[in-house]
Formats: C-alpha cells, sequence, structure tokens
C-alpha cells in the first residue's frame, strides 16, 4: 500500500467495542475488540453450521491468517504455528532441545514470568539459567551478550518488556549471537500489533494475540526454518504429522504445523483475521510511529510530576507501554476508572498504554488528572 491509501490515525473510537466516552489507555493487559469482530464471529458461527465442508473452511482460514502474521513477521507462511497461548509456544520451543546438564539459558532478570518459569523447569535436568540483572530499570544488550558463553543453547527476551517497557534492540542481539551456538527466541506479545517485528533475526518469536494485534487469548509461534531447519517439538498429535509405515509410527509435518497437535483455535483465527487486516490498513511503521510519540508525551509528563519512570525516554527504546512507580498503584487505577480513564496496575506500579485509536487528548487528560489519582 501507498501512504496515500492507509487510513488516517488516529482510528475512530467507534470502530472499538466499549470504547464511547472512555480514554482507555490499557491495551497493554487488554484492548477492546473491534465492532468487525461481531461479523466475523457471525461468519465463523455459519461456516461452523455446515459441517463437513464448514469445517475444512476454518483450517482455509487459519492459513490465511498464517499469511498474515508471517507478513507481519517477516517469516513464511510454513513458519507459523497457531497455538492455545504463547506461553504455549514457549514450551514448545523448549521441548525441542536436546538439554544436557550444564547447558545455560540466558534471560533478563526482569522479564515476565512465562520465560523465566519455563526456563526453571529445567534445572532438575542440570540446566543453568542465568539471570541477567538491569541497569535500573533498563536491560542494556550489551550485558545480555556478555552473560552467554560457550554452554549457552539459548537467549530468551522480550521484544517490549511487560514490566517496564522497554524495547531492545533486536538488531544488536541478533548479530551480537550470529556464529555462535545459542539460538535467540523472542517474546514479542507487547510489540505485535503496535510496533514493527523482526522474526527474520530470531531463531523463533512467540506472542500473544490479545494485546496489541486486538485478538483473543491465543498465542502464535514463528519458527525461522531458514535458521533452525531441523528443529523439532518433542511431542506429537493427530495435525502435527502424517501415518508412518505403521499405526504406532508418524512423520512431522515439514512446516510449523508440527507444532500443532490438535485444532488450532479456528474462533481465534477468524477474529485475528479482522484484527490484523484493520491494522494493516493503518500501517504497522505508522501505528509505531503515533504510538511511540504519545509514549514519549507521557514519559515527559510522569517525569515533569516527578515520578519514577521505569521506560527509557527516545522513540526506538519503547512501543506503546509507558510504566511508572507510585505509592499505591491499585488506588490510582481505581481512581482513573471511576473517571473512565482506564490503566493497569500490577506488579508494584502502573502501566500506561497507547494504541492506535488513541488521540493526543487522552494522553492530556491522564496526565492533567493523575495527579489527583495520586492522593
Amino acid at each position: 500500500m501507498t501512504a496515500a491509501s492507509f487510513r488516517p490515525l488516529p482510528a475512530p473510537k467507534a470502530d472499538f467495542i466499549g470504547l464511547e466516552g472512555k480514554v482507555h489507555l490499557a491495551t497493554g493487559g487488554e484492548p477492546p475488540l473491534l465492532v468487525k469482530h461481531r461479523e466475523a464471529f457471525e461468519v465463523f458461527a455459519r461456516d461452523k453450521a455446515k459441517g463437513y465442508d464448514g469445517y475444512w473452511t476454518h483450517w482455509k482460514v487459519d492459513d490465511e491468517v498464517r499469511a498474515q502474521v508471517a507478513r507481519l513477521m517477516r517469516l513464511d507462511a510454513g513458519d507459523i504455528a497457531l497455538l492455545g497461548n504463547a506461553s504455549d509456544a514457549i514450551m514448545a520451543v523448549v521441548s525441542g532441545f536436546d538439554w544436557q546438564a550444564g547447558d545455560k539459558v540466558v534471560v533478563p532478570e526482569l522479564d515476565y514470568a512465562s520465560g523465566r518459569y519455563a526456563f526453571a523447569s529445567l534445572k532438575r535436568r542440570g540446566v543453568e539459567v542465568v539471570l541477567v540483572p538491569a541497569r535500573g530499570w533498563v536491560l542494556s544488550e550489551d550485558d545480555l551478550l556478555a552473560a552467554c558463553d560457550a554452554a549457552t543453547r539459548l537467549v530468551y527476551v522480550s521484544q517490549v518488556n511487560a514490566l517496564t517497557g522497554q524495547h531492545v534492540d533486536l538488531e544488536k542481539l541478533s548479530a551480537g549471537l550470529d556464529g555462535k551456538r545459542a539460538a535467540l527466541m523472542v517474546d514479542a506479545s507487547h510489540a505485535f500489533g503496535a510496533v514493527p517485528l523482526r522474526g527474520d533475526l530470531c531463531d523463533f518469536l512467540v506472542t500473544a494475540c490479545y494485546k496489541f494485534a486486538l485478538g483473543i487469548h491465543e498465542g502464535i509461534l514463528g519458527w525461522n526454518r531458514r535458521r533452525q531447519p531441523d528443529f523439532a517439538p518433542e511431542g506429537a498429535g493427530w495435525s502435527s504429522a502424517t501415518p508412518g509405515p505403521s499405526a504406532a509410527d508418524y512423520v512431522m509435518k515439514p512446516d510449523a504445523r508440527r507444532f500443532e497437535y490438535g485444532n488450532a483455535g479456528h474462533l481465534g483465527a477468524y477474529l485475528l483475521r479482522e484484527s490484523l487486516a484493520y491494522l494493516e490498513s493503518f500501517g504497522i511503521d505508522r501505528i509505531a510511529a503515533h504510538v511511540r510519540v504519545l509514549a514519549e508525551r507521557l514519559i515527559d509528563g510522569l517525569n515533569a510530576l516527578g515520578l519514577e519512570v521505569m521506560t527509557p525516554s527516545g522513540e526506538t527504546r519503547h512501543a506503546g507501554n509507558v510504566c511508572f512507580l507510585c505509592r499505591d498503584p491499585e488506588a490510582v487505577m481505581r481512581r482513573a476508572a471511576a473517571e473512565d480513564i482506564l490503566v493497569w496496575a500490577d506488579n508494584g506500579r502502573v502501566r500506561v498504554s497507547v494504541h492506535l485509536f488513541t488521540p493526543p487528548e487522552d494522553v492530556e487528560r491522564f496526565l492533567e488528572r493523575l495527579p489527583v489519582f495520586l492522593r
């Protein structure tokens, strides 16, 4: 699409269910659904009522979504698996390594629990989990790379940190690991739909669908087959394989469907198809520019109020989430909600998220009212 053919930003709030009269700054936790999702559900329901033919239509929609996701991840459609959630995708990757005692996994200390817990489960096999601390609230890519050695099998990092909002430099990390034994797995749950993804720089890219991608609670695994051509999960199911020479044998599918042990989440695919088409109608690069300008304004406004801002400044260092510390985050969230301003409070901080439907005046409204919410 040309620049002139993209829809203008911000997106109309009328395109979403339930945004009337609200300042919605909570997409990092839960986004609103699109009005078009109602028709997407109806299409799914009508197809489901068609029996056999409708069932196979579900799989055709899944394939359409694989192609959409692949385009956004800079991967091939055959690299995309539709899974139950991002944690399932992480464990699918973990299961495919032949772990040996003495192997290492390198993980940021402040990264989300889905990754940290998955790797902690490997300790019983003698695998060492190396936690890399942040400097203040900011992870140094140099520190992450310096923690790797000849025993490192895997480096895991979130493209956008769920706790702090930091956006890491994937190009630097990928280049730093080039030629080394360690594979790179990136969790893009807080990036997907807000900023460009770089599955081409990773061995594995996992993501949730229910945040900035405007989907529901399902997950995606991007397996970069060019970098990891022989990778396979430990398990198998009727959907991930084809019959082998006997009833007790199977042949694993050649593409990422080998990670889909059973039915994909067909309803979720119908909804995500609509979500991704909607996002692409505005342009991901243009959405990224929009949210980064608004996030930078939030950082400036929070600093002006004397708050401890966890999110680094500089438009390439964050995406749509801005996080700050305060004495009682939940009280701030509740007071804001009483005025129809939605933010997210957990883990001892407040997270404020801007997306394509956020106009500048919503950011200004929040900053104007925040001193009252902090009392």
